[in-house]
């Protein structure tokens, strides 16, 4: 295979780099847990400076390896990877669930080079031969995106994409870095937030699966059980079968299924949407339902679970109203500074809470604190306000009081 070395010396070399980048291949079709195919890696020369003009790391060739974990033992150039202080990666959040998975090994110094993007305001969840295109004026060939990447011995094609995935991810990072400037600590902190997501959803249980579960506000107990031990069956069930959960049973359906819970198999077969795996389990269904215990979960029907007031619906209107405005003025895309969710739950912890309770949401204490997080505060204490601006292209503005 092209390009390929011993792990051990390429773990030794990624240790003494300044830099280093990765990027994985896998097979993932049919399976619970993508099969492993290739790990490419790329690092800067140990005697490489990173406090120099971007055109210098631009032009620094990077050293490029191509590792066959079907045939290798890749673990010690993962965990050389782990322990580095600046790893560059691009929309790495599946890869590293894969790494964690696969050898338990989490990331927390990895910088996204799509996060980088969306922070410098060139476009939210840009691909990798876009990006390049725009900083490098490189043409990335993506003709074997999609192809089988267990096949051995693999084509010259292949090699080659997979060589310019990591190749150029050096480059990209100084390009992105002098854009940033000042706003390289939020893609920084963003991306550790990746990380640790992905190693949450690596290590998700039967017992805990209902947590990744969305559609369940609102719902009373005997439903909420219901949803949390159909979550289980389903983690269970994809499991034993290497199967990816949304095959076993989709979430609107198993929302559905814990709402309606029809009381037989032929109930179970005829909801829309159910899939051929979970009507041959039909029974197993049923008897799920029957068995859900609401007083098992009546603690976790609180507020929480309830829609927010209607002068906190309002609120969190006009709370993404101002994420909007700071999204035009920074260029920074919407959902990197809130979610409708979050501005849903400050807007209710605010009214159920206050300015403490408030004060202990994400919005105030990373760094959207000083970008988002304190405006919102300002608006709902009074001190500014939204205002027409037909002039504008959103057509209000915020102006202090």
């Amino acid at each position: 295979m092209l390009g390929v070395s011993d792990a051990a010396s390429i773990a030794a070399s990624i240790a003494e780099a300044p830099l280093a980048a990765f990027d994985l291949e896998f097979l993932s079709a049919e399976r619970l847990v993508p099969v492993l195919c290739l790990v490419q890696v790329s690092w800067l020369p140990a005697s490489t400076r990173l406090d120099v003009p971007e055109a210098v790391i631009v032009a620094t060739v990077p050293e490029v390896r191509l590792l066959d974990p079907l045939a290798t033992d890749v673990r010690p150039v993962i965990e050389a990877l782990a322990a580095h202080p600046l790893v560059i990666a691009h929309a790495p959040r599946q890869d590293l669930g894969l790494l964690y998975t696969r050898f338990g090994i989490a990331m927390p110094n990895v910088v996204d080079t799509q996060l980088m993007a969306a922070f410098a305001g060139i476009g939210d969840q840009v691909g990798l031969a876009t990006l390049a295109q725009e900083m490098l004026g490189l043409s990335l060939a993506k003709e074997q995106q999609w192809t089988d990447w267990s096949t051995r011995p693999l084509s010259v094609a292949q090699l080659a994409y997979a060589d310019a995935d990591v190749r150029h991810l050096p480059a990209l990072f100084a390009r992105l870095r002098s854009r940033l400037a000042d706003r390289l600590p939020w893609v920084r902190a963003e991306s550790a937030q990746v990380a640790a997501d992905a190693v949450a959803a690596a290590s998700v249980t039967p017992e805990t699966a209902w947590r990744q579960l969305g559609g369940l506000r609102g719902m009373d107990a005997q439903s909420l059980a219901t949803a949390i031990d159909l979550a289980a069956w389903r983690m269970r069930v994809a499991i034993e079968l290497d199967r990816p959960i949304g095959q076993v049973l989709n979430e609107k359906v198993l929302v559905d299924l814990a709402r309606q819970r029809p009381g037989n198999p032929g109930g179970v077969r005829a909801m829309k949407g159910v899939s051929p795996l979970a009507k041959q389990r039909a029974e197993e269904l049923v008897e799920i339902i029957q068995e859900a215990n609401p007083a098992a979960v009546k603690e976790l029907v609180t507020s929480a679970g309830r829609p927010p007031s209607q002068r906190a619906q309002r609120w969190a209107e006009m709370l993404l109203s101002i994420v909007q405005l700071v999204s035009e003025q920074t260029g920074v895309a919407p959902r990197l500074l809130a979610t409708r969710s979050d501005a849903e739950e400050f807007a209710r912890t605010f009214d159920e809470q206050g300015f403490e309770g408030a004060g202990k949401l994400a919005a105030m204490t990373t760094w959207r604190r000083e970008v988002i997080g304190q405006l919102w505060i300002d608006w709902l204490a009074g001190k500014s306000a939204l205002t027409g601006e037909p002039l504008t292209a959103m057509g209000i503005k915020l102006e202090k009081l």
